[in-house]
């Protein structure tokens, strides 16, 4: 799989599935023509591919194939609690992107699916007519916020990856910009962040970056940006006045030394970026459902992994002394430079 600094290039995808439906809509056309050496395939539906057993997704890595589909199921759904929700009442993700071309050890997309395809839901306005419709059903319910609604749009991928590929952001952009009652969240670790400059800052839109220290990202998180190379591009979007999120998360044990790591981390991020610019910062140690987690094991043999966890209600994670430990020393670290009010932990 080669990849460019747009983070995709015309040789990328090998195979592109097709669904049939998928062919009535120009965006297949679009992206299709932009990868125009890969061999189609044409398919009834998605999880032919997707979704079929006695897959590898650890070889799927290695060379994933791009699926072009139509959802014709649930567009929203309400946020995990495993998830930051900023303390609103309307939290709800979207997934229009599904799989990532990053490869971070610790991603739960390696145990939550059986293929490491990339899915691309071509149906981009229906998810916006389904926005509206709840936005609608919320405002008529005062007590559910008066239509207030956190949403974010990344979870199951590092979307800004694909927008070479996928041009969703004007659209989404629009669609914030008409409907000041919805506040978008696109999380990433990419530094695409130049289409961001063709467009006025909103109020309701942020970009939330994940970060690490940098001995965490060489060890696990291959093929991303570089510390130095997303603080940079937050650096850019911040100076443009756009509403900029911090996420140290997941927090990672990286070895006995990890409290000098994170403290080195936390100072370089203090001198590369004016954190009294940051809108909020977002702490968490690595968690992941019991059940992801197995199915990770068996086809990802990274470090991670294999850690002792300790698992509570469906959940795996750092054992509960290490687990508060982790987050209190950082929280600690974060305080000293940057307003504790908008710090916030799950």
């Amino acid at each position: 799989m080669k990849i460019s600094k747009q983070n995709y290039t015309n040789e990328t995808f090998s195979h592109i599935y097709i669904e049939k439906d998928a062919l009535n809509y120009p965006l297949t056309n679009e992206i299709t023509s932009k990868l125009n050496k890969s061999k189609i395939v044409y398919i009834d539906n998605y999880n032919e591919i997707f979704s079929r057993k006695n897959q590898n997704p650890f070889l799927q890595k290695l060379s994933p194939s791009l699926i072009l589909a139509v959802n014709k199921g649930d567009f929203i759904y309400k946020g995990s609690p495993l998830c930051h929700d900023f303390e609103q009442q309307n939290f709800y993700y979207t997934n229009f992107i599904v799989n990532c071309l990053f490869d971070c050890d610790y991603c739960y997309l390696k145990g939550m699916n059986f293929s490491s395809h990339i899915l691309f839901f071509v149906n981009l306005s229906d998810y916006f007519h389904e926005l509206s419709r709840l936005i609608n059903e919320i405002k008529e319910r005062p007590e559910r916020g008066q239509g207030k609604i956190y949403l974010s749009i990344s979870y199951d991928s590092d979307i800004l990856l694909f927008e070479g590929i996928y041009p969703f952001l004007k659209e989404w952009i629009e669609f914030a910009e008409a409907n000041p009652l919805i506040t978008i969240e696109i999380r990433t670790k990419s530094t695409n962040y130049k289409k961001f400059l063709n467009y006025s800052p909103l109020e309701n839109l942020i970009i939330t970056w994940s970060i690490s220290p940098q001995e965490a990202i060489e060890k696990y998180e291959k093929n991303t940006p570089s510390l130095e190379r997303r603080l940079m591009a937050i650096s850019q979007l911040l100076q443009k006045g756009w509403k900029v999120n911090l996420a140290l998360d997941p927090i990672l044990y990286i070895g006995e030394n990890w409290q000098e790591k994170y403290k080195e981390f936390i100072n370089s991020i203090s001198k590369k970026i004016n954190l009294k610019k940051i809108n909020a910062i977002t702490l968490g140690v690595f968690r992941i459902p019991v059940d992801y987690l197995k199915r990770f094991k068996k086809f990802f043999k990274s470090p991670i992994a294999f850690f002792p966890y300790q698992t509570t209600n469906g959940v795996s994670t750092y054992p509960e002394e290490l687990k508060s430990k982790m987050i209190e020393f950082v929280y600690s670290e974060l305080e000293k430079i940057y307003n504790k009010t908008n710090i916030y932990v799950v």
